[in-house]
C-alpha cells in the first residue's frame, strides 16, 4: 500500500465533528489533506510537486483548473510546468466558449502567468454565455485586469438587474438558484461595502440562502440534496468574511454548512454528488476549493478568485514572482522547491501533441473534421473548423460512409492493403523517377514524407458505411457504472413542421449506457449519436471546449436568438461544459432544448 493511501485511511479515522460550531483551520486542513491524498494515490504522484508537474500538467485545458486555482489559493507555488502547457494548449486550439476562455484565464492568472490572453478575452467573452460568462468575467476584473466594454462596476450594474424577486439568482426560470445565487455572491463579494446597491442586492441573496438551508446545514438544488450546492455557499460566505460556524443565519439544529457538507465525505477523503453515492470529481474539486475559502477567511485573506499570484506579479513590477515556496504532501513533511530544481514539463501536452498530428493530417486531407455530425445514410454532414484528433469519437458522415477518427478501433480491415497500396505507390513512384533520371534527393524525401501522412490517416481513421456505424453499440470493456439520458425538444413541438420534430418531443426516450471511468456528458450523448443513429452536430477541438449547436437536425437560433440546447445531469443544470462533466454511476442524463434561454423549461423543472 503506497504511503498516500495509509494518509487516506488515517485521515478516514480523524474525528471529525458531525455537529456542534466551529471548525479550526487544522481541521479544514485535514478536509484539504484527505482530498489531495486521495487524488495524489489515484494519479500515482508522491507529492502535490509531482501531481502539478505530471498529472495536472498532462491535463492543462482540459480538467486541471480548478484545482491549480485551489491549490495556488492554497499557498502552493511551483506551477511553472501547468502554466507552459496551459498556454501551449490556448495557443494551440480555438476556444469557442466564452466560459472556458474565462476559467481557463483565471487558472494562467492563478498560476501567476503574465500572459496578456487573460485580459485579451474579456472583450469577446463577458456576458456571451449569459449570468455565467458574466460571473466568470468579473473575477477577473476583480483582480485588476481591464478590457474597452466593461469595468468590473458595469458587471455587476448587469448581475444586479438580473436578481429575482426572491433574492436569488438562475441560469432560467423565475425562482432563484442555490448555485447560481451563491456563485453571484463570490463575484460581487468585492463591492460589497463599497457600493449600497451592491450590499442591499447581497443582503437579500444572504436571506434566500439562510431560508433554502436544510435542517442538516446543507443544500439542494432543483429539488435534490448535494454536495456542490452547499460547496458554493460555503465559497460565497467566506468571500464576504462570514463563518458560517459563527452567523446564526446559517446554522440549523445546531448544524452549519461544514456539518452538511461533511454527510457527502467518503472514506478514502474524496466526496460524493449525492449522499450514500461514490465518488465524484466535481463534487470533490468544489469540497476542495471551498474549504480553501474557508481557511482563506479564517486567516483573513481576500476572497478564493482574488488571486494571490497576481497580487504577487502586480508586487514584483509585472516579472513573474518568486516561485519558491514550501508544498505540503499534507503527510506532515514538506519539500522546498525552486525553478531550478523543478523539471521541466515534457514538451507539449497530450492536447498539443494532438493539435501538431491534426495540422498535418489537414494539410494531406480534407476528409477529417472538428464537427461531430452524425447524420443518416446518404446525408452529408456539416463541417467547419480545424480539425483534432483527441482521442474520443469524432466524426462526420460524407457521402454516405462514416469516418471516424479514434484510438484502438477494431474495424478496420481495409487498413493492411491500404497500407500496402500506399507503400507500393511511393515506391513506384520513386522508380519512375529514377527511370527519368530524377535522382534530387529532396523528391525521394517528399515521396516518403507523403506516404508516411498518408499511412497515419490510414491508421487513426476508421471508414465506414452509415449502415455499418449507426446501430453498433459503444463497447465499454472497463465499465465502471450505467447512467441514462434521455433527449427532448418538447417547447419546440408545434412550432415548426419539421420532420424532425416529434410530435411528443421525445427524441431520446430515457436509455441506459454504460460508462468507463472519466467518460463525460458528451461522451455518452456521442455513444448515443452512434447506438441509435441520432445526429449530433457539435463545435470546438477537445471535450472541454465543446459546444452542442444541434442534435436531430435542431439547432441554436431555430426558434430565435434564445433558443438551443441545454442539459442536466441529475436535475442540475451543471455551470461546466457537457464535455468537462465528468459522471458517476446512476446520474441522470436530459438533453433539452430551450426556445427562451431556460425560462420555458419551468414545467419541467420548478422548486
Amino acid at each position: 500500500m503506497s504511503w498516500a493511501a495509509v494518509i487516506v485511511l488515517s485521515l478516514a479515522l480523524v474525528p471529525i465533528r458531525a455537529f456542534g460550531y466551529g471548525y479550526t483551520a487544522d481541521e479544514v486542513d485535514d478536509l484539504i489533506g484527505g482530498i489531495l491524498a486521495y487524488k495524489l494515490d489515484e494519479s500515482g504522484a508522491d507529492s502535490v510537486q509531482d501531481w502539478i508537474d505530471g498529472y495536472l500538467t498532462d491535463k492543462a485545458g482540459v480538467m486541471s483548473e480548478w484545482y491549480i486555482i485551489a491549490l495556488s489559493q492554497d499557498g502552493v507555488r511551483g506551477m511553472d510546468s501547468y502554466e507552459r502547457a496551459l498556454t501551449d494548449y490556448i495557443s494551440s486550439n480555438t476556444i469557442h466558449s466564452a466560459t472556458t476562455r474565462e476559467k481557463l484565464a483565471l487558472a494562467l492568472c492563478a498560476a501567476g502567468s503574465s500572459d496578456s490572453y487573460i485580459a485579451d478575452i474579456l472583450d469577446e467573452s463577458v456576458g456571451e454565455n449569459g449570468i455565467m460568462s458574466r460571473i466568470y468575467g468579473l473575477h477577473i476584473l476583480n483582480n485588476g485586469y481591464t478590457c474597452d466594454r466593461y469595468t468590473a462596476e458595469s458587471v455587476a450594474d448587469e448581475l444586479l438587474g438580473m436578481q429575482y424577486a426572491d433574492g436569488g439568482w438562475a441560469l432560467f426560470g423565475e425562482y432563484g438558484d442555490i448555485d447560481v445565487t451563491a456563485m453571484t455572491v463570490q463575484a460581487l463579494a468585492p463591492q460589497y461595502g463599497e457600493r449600497a446597491d451592491v450590499e442591499a442586492s447581497v443582503d437579500r441573496a444572504l436571506d434566500f440562502l439562510s431560508r433554502k438551508q436544510m435542517d442538516d446545514g446543507g443544500y439542494k438544488g432543483f429539488g435534490k440534496p448535494n454536495l456542490e450546492s452547499s460547496a458554493q455557499v460555503l465559497t460565497a460566505l467566506s468571500a464576504l468574511g462570514i463563518d458560517c460556524c459563527e452567523d446564526e443565519r446559517f446554522i440549523k439544529d445546531g448544524n452549519t454548512v461544514i456539518d452538511g457538507m461533511l454527510g457527502y465525505r467518503l472514506g478514502d477523503g474524496s466526496f460524493c454528488h449525492e449522499a450514500d453515492g461514490g465518488f465524484n470529481e466535481t463534487a470533490t474539486i468544489q469540497a476542495m476549493y471551498s474549504f480553501v475559502a474557508y481557511k482563506r477567511m479564517l486567516a483573513g485573506k481576500p476572497y478564493i478568485y482574488m488571486m494571490d499570484n497576481r497580487r504577487e506579479l502586480s508586487q514584483n513590477g509585472g516579472d513573474t514572482p518568486d516561485t519558491a515556496a514550501v508544498v505540503t504532501t499534507r503527510a506532515g513533511e514538506a519539500a522546498v522547491t525552486t525553478a531550478a530544481d523543478r523539471v521541466p514539463a515534457e514538451s507539449g501536452t497530450a492536447a498539443v501533441t494532438s493539435a501538431a498530428v491534426s495540422s498535418t493530417l489537414a494539410s494531406a486531407s480534407s476528409m477529417v473534421s472538428s464537427t461531430f455530425a452524425v447524420s443518416s445514410a446518404g446525408s452529408s454532414a456539416q463541417v467547419s473548423g480545424p480539425s483534432e484528433i483527441t482521442g474520443t469519437a469524432t466524426s462526420a458522415v460524407t457521402s454516405g460512409s462514416v469516418i471516424s477518427v479514434n484510438s484502438g478501433s477494431t474495424h478496420g480491415g481495409y487498413k493492411p492493403i491500404a497500407v500496402i497500396v500506399i507503400i507500393g505507390a511511393g515506391a513506384l513512384l520513386s522508380v519512375l523517377l529514377l527511370a527519368l533520371g530524377k535522382k534530387n534527393c529532396k523528391n525521394f524525401i517528399f515521396i516518403g514524407g507523403a506516404a508516411a501522412v498518408g499511412i497515419v490517416i490510414i491508421l487513426v481513421t476508421d471508414i465506414r458505411s452509415a449502415d455499418e456505424y449507426y446501430g453498433s453499440s459503444a463497447v465499454k470493456e472497463n465499465a465502471v457504472g450505467t447512467v441514462t439520458m434521455e433527449i427532448r425538444c418538447d417547447t419546440a413541438v408545434g412550432k415548426s413542421d419539421s420532420e424532425y420534430i416529434p410530435e411528443d418531443g421525445v427524441i431520446l426516450p430515457v436509455t441506459s449506457f454504460d460508462i468507463e471511468e472519466g467518460d463525460t456528458v458528451f461522451d455518452v450523448l456521442t455513444d448515443a449519436a452512434q447506438t441509435c443513429g441520432i445526429q449530433v452536430d457539435s463545435r470546438g477541438g477537445s471535450k472541454s471546449m465543446i459546444y452542442v449547436a444541434g442534435i436531430n437536425y435542431l439547432y441554436e437560433y431555430d426558434f430565435g436568438d434564445l433558443s438551443g440546447w441545454v442539459y442536466h445531469v441529475n436535475g442540475i443544470s451543471p455551470s461546466r461544459n457537457s464535455g468537462d462533466y465528468v459522471l458517476s454511476d446512476g446520474d441522470r442524463i436530459e438533453w433539452l432544448y430551450t426556445c427562451e434561454l431556460g425560462h420555458d423549461l419551468n414545467e419541467v423543472y420548478e422548486e
